[in-house]
């Protein structure tokens, strides 16, 4: 085989470099120190501010026409031997004011729902309170009476002896979720209905569910 010519291997080298480079300058789209592309990132989605918590008790509004606003237990439930106090500081449980019917409401000073609803309880005491009936409003705050009596005060909530339990001790006992919690306490000292959240009390449905407890035997 004879021996090739040193020029024409020299020319045949710069041809194939020559191809090398137009190929990689076809490929990079003609754009001389161009990166290789990334793949293009989906647009993201506007910001959405999000939508409050609903304060949405269990139960349904009093202010639906014809709808009771108490959802019943399937079984009445008993009641926790929590002790709490009252203004002088006697100790005292749910069992004490047995035999009648009772709105018992957890409460506190730094709760806006329980602060709202609290005029139509005291406004529910003035008119239906007696032997048969009575809201018992107990304080969940940690310092107590020294800081519920004052506020009660401040607000006028005339009708609402001040009770307190500021161990917390509710939360466990009764199963609470948050506050505002009312439960529905029958004749027979049992636990029949609960409202989580904050509701009307003066209204004439809240009124008729409760007489018509009452006049349960």
């Amino acid at each position: 085989m004879s021996e090739k010519n040193p020029k024409f291997l020299a020319a045949l080298g710069i041809g194939a470099a020559l191809i090398i480079i137009a190929g990689v300058y076809l490929a990079s789209g003609g754009k001389q120190g161009a990166q290789p592309e990334q793949a293009a990132k989906p647009a993201e989605p506007p910001a959405v501010a999000a939508a409050p918590a609903a304060d949405a008790p269990a139960m349904a509004s009093a202010s639906d026409a014809g709808a009771s606003p108490f959802a019943f237990h399937e079984a009445p439930v008993d009641l926790p031997a929590t002790v709490f106090k009252d203004e002088a500081e006697t100790e005292l449980t749910l069992a004490k004011f047995g035999g009648k019917v009772m709105v018992v409401n957890f409460w506190a000073t730094w709760c806006a729902p329980c602060v709202k609803e609290m005029p139509t309880l005291d406004a529910l005491q003035a008119k239906m309170g007696g032997d048969g009936f009575q809201v018992l409003t107990i304080s969940q705050d940690r310092e107590g009476a020294k800081v519920a009596k004052p506020f009660v005060e401040k607000n006028q909530w005339k009708h609402l002896p001040l009770y307190v339990e500021p161990m917390g001790r509710f939360s466990k006992d009764a199963k609470l979720l948050g506050l505002p919690t009312s439960l529905i306490i029958d004749k027979t000292g049992h636990e029949v209905a609960r409202v989580e959240g904050e509701l009307d009390w003066n209204s004439p449905a809240v009124e008729r569910a409760l007489r018509e407890l009452m006049n349960k035997s």
